[in-house]
């Protein structure tokens, strides 16, 4: 199980070579066992069931989350609620399904294998005719599989280059001015999913979905995977030096004054320079790709 099940063997083997920068859509390939085990029924079962866990079930309604005591009691989901809300034109979403849904968990748990990127799941139920969260951008590459009913994806280039972890966030960035001129302007791409379609959605790509135009609900599953970048490599390169008892010493306090500090920094400077002159970059590359493929979505960014 890998990529290959959401987007193909030839699509997977290409974003393997280099990574999706432009989105695209295909269709979910006819073997794969998505279609067989994520269906609609199963995702909403578990909200007519109740035993969704209520910490990754959020709801949103024109945009705006509302207050979890809208939808849940003594830390449970209420179906009932869930109904009402969904009657009255609300986004369902549930979050990180990967963590307690054993199927999905096998799936995100392949692709991280395969790709070194950390992968969760999250599905989103909107009923026909509204929107549930409109104009933003993502940190990571989704993977967008319509289940059932049809859902509108409205996309524009991206505002910032390469989004990354908390850098350049939709949210710390956002200029009221943009969707203005988005509306304007119109889309510069749009699909509209039908169910067993795929869309892959690069980083940093503004994305407006809605159900406006369905008559049906809309189910779809988004794969989030989480990329690697220079950073995280530098991370580890910088880590892996509290092997080497120089970063281990203690800086007095009185080196942490105004005036001592740089003189500290060019000192550290100069010992990771060292160090990593000196690295077996060999046995750090086992090392890091033990952790690209078994660090989960839940405990990096």
């Amino acid at each position: 199980m890998s990529l290959e099940m959401l987007i193909g063997a030839d699509n997977a083997a290409a974003a393997l070579q280099r990574w999706p920068d432009r989105p695209y859509t295909v269709r979910l390939p006819d073997d794969s066992p998505i279609a067989r085990i994520i269906t609609p029924r199963a995702v909403r079962g578990f909200l007519d069931a109740g035993c969704g866990p209520a910490g990754y079930v959020h709801i949103y309604h024109q945009g705006a989350g509302l207050h979890p005591a809208r939808f849940t009691v003594d830390d449970r989901v209420s179906p009932a609620s869930v109904q009402l809300l969904l009657d009255q034109g609300c986004t369902i979403q549930l979050r990180e399904m990967d963590r307690w849904w054993p199927p999905l968990a096998a799936i995100c748990t392949a692709i991280q294998t395969e790709t070194c990127c950390p992968t969760y799941a999250t599905s989103f139920i909107t009923p026909p005719g509204t929107q549930g969260l409109d104009y933003h951008w993502d940190q990571n590459l989704g993977i967008i599989v319509q289940l059932d009913g049809t859902k509108t994806w409205e996309l524009w280039k991206p505002r910032v280059d390469s989004p990354h972890r908390d850098h350049a966030m939709s949210t710390q960035t956002w200029d009221g001015e943009w969707v203005k001129q988005w509306r304007e302007q119109g889309p510069e791409m749009e699909f509209e999913l039908q169910p067993g379609d795929v869309l892959v959605l690069p980083r940093g790509w503004v994305h407006n979905p809605h159900s406006r135009r369905s008559t049906q609900t809309s189910v779809h599953m988004t794969f989030v995977l989480k990329e690697r970048s220079p950073v995280w490599v530098a991370e580890r390169l910088v880590a892996s030096a509290v092997n080497d008892s120089r970063f281990r010493a203690v800086i007095p306090p009185a080196d942490f004054a105004p005036e001592r500090l740089p003189a500290v920094i060019d000192s550290v400077r100069s010992l990771i320079s060292d160090y990593l002159a000196t690295l077996d970059v060999d046995q750090l590359a086992k090392a890091l790709r033990y952790a690209g493929e078994t660090e989960s979505s839940h405990n990096i960014m």
